[in-house]
């Protein structure tokens, strides 16, 4: 497909995640990790993702972390430093979603800045298996991180848990009071996943 095809891709489904209310305004970013693999490219910053156009990404180099190419003059996302979190520490993750649905907003675990992260318990709905969990009635734990002010706290605090935790089974984390980071292998499998966590965080939402 190449690189114009995986951000035409990500155009399409910004505008689809607007429609849904995932992505008002500027909230959110999108990326997808290039055909050269050592680079990735991101929503840029300040973009309205219900209008978004191929021309309104970055292309991030995960070694140095800094930006290899833009256009008009485009800066990176507020949020890019997760984006790289997880491109560097997970080889597989090829494309990374974030949105802000009301749910993940509503959900509040009450962590604290020095916990940092913390594991909670997720019901075992139907809908895991489209993480490929197939378990009967698995008793998994998701991520869920302190809101910081900074976001490159958060992405600090994201790459400590990934290095403790490299048997972590889900393709998502949630920072608090804010959106779930979804991951997959493709375009395709991440927005599968991130359309189950969403209907996942409505169960957990209507039974708090």
């Amino acid at each position: 497909m190449g690189d114009q095809g995986f951000i035409g891709e990500l155009v399409r489904l910004s505008q689809l995640y607007y429609q849904r209310q995932w992505m008002f305004a500027t909230a959110g970013n999108l990326s997808v990790r290039s055909e050269k693999k050592h680079s990735f490219w991101i929503t840029a910053s300040g973009k309205h993702k219900g209008e978004l156009k191929n021309n309104d990404f970055v292309e991030i180099d995960i070694p140095s972390q800094s930006m290899i190419s833009t256009t008009d003059g485009n800066k990176p996302s507020a949020e890019t430093s997760i984006h790289h979190s997880i491109y560097n520490h997970l080889t597989d993750a090829n494309s990374i979603l974030h949105v802000h649905t009301l749910e993940s907003n509503v959900l509040n675990f009450k962590l604290t800045p020095e916990e940092g992260y913390r594991l909670v318990p997720i019901p075992p709905v139907e809908m895991i298996k489209a993480f490929g969990i197939w378990t009967e009635r698995p008793s998994l734990q998701m991520a869920v991180f302190y809101n910081f002010g900074e976001v490159k706290k958060i992405a600090d605090t994201i790459s400590l848990f990934l290095n403790k935790h490299p048997d972590y089974s889900l393709p998502f984390v949630l920072v608090e009071e804010h959106g779930p980071t979804v991951w997959g292998k493709t375009i395709t499998e991440a927005n599968r996943h991130l359309e189950a966590v969403a209907f996942l965080f409505q169960v957990m939402a209507h039974h708090k």
